[in-house]
């Protein structure tokens, strides 16, 4: 079972411009309130989105955002990955 503590609210934004909202399960923090996930949202993205490829490690680039602006995306209400 996921833990809802450590489910992070993620747009990735790819080199299309699309924007796809996603819900990360992060393996080593947790996530403030602000930045988490609904309890019903899915895990994870789908593939597919508009000829967009996700990147690789996608959980390690949001922990690293994380780290280097958390007030930002707190204010956000989610991490913003680009391509």
């Amino acid at each position: 079972m996921s833990n809802p503590n450590s489910r992070v609210n993620v747009v990735w934004i790819c080199g299309r411009g699309h924007e796809h909202p996603l819900c990360i399960e992060l393996a080593h923090r947790g996530v403030p309130p602000e930045l988490r996930c609904s309890p019903s949202a899915a895990s994870g993205y789908s593939a597919g989105g508009g000829g967009c490829t996700m990147p690789d490690h996608l959980s390690d680039r949001v922990e690293a955002l994380l780290r280097q602006d958390l007030e930002r995306w707190k204010r956000l209400g989610h991490v913003e990955v680009r391509a």
